[in-house]
């Protein structure tokens, strides 16, 4: 039913509760899981250009981001082969939502499995979420995992 399966992280506890359901989707379905981390664009605005250029600062922003997210994915990549499973690992640039739907798209992702941190009311309006988002535009199926 499923031959590839997404699953974004950031490193979180509701992502890290999405990648064991992932993974278990994975199995079942003899599945290639997809680990992606997608990096931020960096705001305007928010530090000062000291003695160093403002350039040189959001180059380690991005890069620590990006370390982060190599280091995220290969964890994903090493539980799901203690399943037998093939795993493909990438890091993305953008907003978030954006890129995961992009990513689904381009390489023919049969469902994504995303963790939610469980908000409602006010929280969900005012802040927003990444996998609300995704739900409501993406094309193929979308499981929410809700952190335990």
């Amino acid at each position: 039913m499923y031959d590839r399966i997404l699953v974004p992280t950031d490193g979180s506890d509701p992502a890290t509760a999405a990648i064991e359901e992932a993974i278990e989707l994975a199995t079942q379905n003899d599945a290639e899981l997809h680990a992606l981390y997608v990096v931020e664009p960096i705001p305007l605005g928010g530090f000062s250009a000291g003695a160093e250029p403002a350039s040189a600062e959001w180059g380690d922003v991005v890069e620590k981001q990006r370390d982060e997210g190599n280091a995220a994915t290969a964890e994903i990549a090493e539980l799901a082969r203690e399943h037998d499973l093939e795993v493909v690992e990438a890091i993305e640039h953008g907003k978030p939502n954006v890129q995961i739907l992009e990513y689904a798209d381009e390489h023919d992702i049969d469902a994504i499995v995303m963790g939610t941190h469980g908000r409602s009311g006010a929280d969900r309006l005012v802040l927003g979420s990444v996998t609300e988002k995704v739900v409501r535009k993406s094309d193929v199926p979308v499981l929410t995992v809700r952190m335990g």
